[in-house]
């Protein structure tokens, strides 16, 4: 695996990446070097279109894998904040397209996009023990904080861990570009706790270092 786009959505995780890496821009792409590997990272902006926009600028740019980083909320009960998921497969949690698809499924597209195995599987080698939490991660456009929506979601995709606003979008388009991609993100809050609101304002003072760990991680196991 030669060339490997990091896509993130926000600025502070956009800058978790940069505290790691000696990067140059060229283009509008953060470049640099690391194990051998040359990487991208693509700041997208929130959400599914600019999410889709970024993994469409990585797929035009030749990477061989596309990550898709940064913080998701919990949807599990055996989720806390800091942990780390790591998708197995992705899907939609706010689209609906009628029957006979499936809900999460956009038309003539798959229900779930799935990470290679092969990848998944040499991006866990050496990590600590329990360090991943494998997965189902569900993408809408919604920042989750209602209880009621959160049971709405877990009623249809019960295997569900975690939720955020690009993971899928980006998936569909390499998926488009047979270009393979992973989600790996990292909780910030879990959603329905009566602390959520605070969990989420106190995260990049709790476990910054763990965000950009967790990217070193994986990019060198790869």
């Amino acid at each position: 695996m030669k060339k490997i786009a990091i896509i993130t959505a926000m600025e502070s995780e956009f800058n978790a990446i940069c505290s790691q890496y000696d990067f140059a821009c060229n283009d509008g792409i953060d470049r640099t070097e690391v194990y051998g590997k040359e990487i991208l990272l693509i700041k997208s902006g929130i959400g599914k279109v600019h999410g889709a926009l970024a993994a469409a600028k990585a797929c035009n740019g030749g990477a061989d894998l596309v990550i898709t980083t940064g913080l998701a909320g919990g949807i599990d009960a055996s989720l806390t904040q800091g942990d780390i998921v790591l998708a197995e497969k992705v899907c939609y949690h706010d689209v609906w397209c009628g029957e006979p698809n499936a809900k999460g499924q956009i038309q003539d597209m798959p229900l779930y996009y799935e990470t290679p195995q092969d990848i998944l599987r040499q991006s866990i080698i050496n990590a600590p023990e329990s360090y991943f939490h494998l997965g189902l991660t569900v993408t809408g456009d919604q920042f989750l904080t209602d209880p009621v929506r959160l049971n709405e979601i877990k009623a249809d995709f019960p295997a569900a861990l975690a939720t955020d606003m690009e993971s899928a979008a980006i998936a569909q388009v390499c998926y488009l570009h047979q270009t393979p991609f992973m989600s790996l993100r990292i909780i910030s809050d879990v959603v329905g706790k009566p602390e959520q609101e605070e969990q989420y304002n106190a995260f990049w003072q709790n476990v910054p270092s763990k965000a950009a760990e967790m990217v070193n991680i994986v990019l060198k196991n790869l």
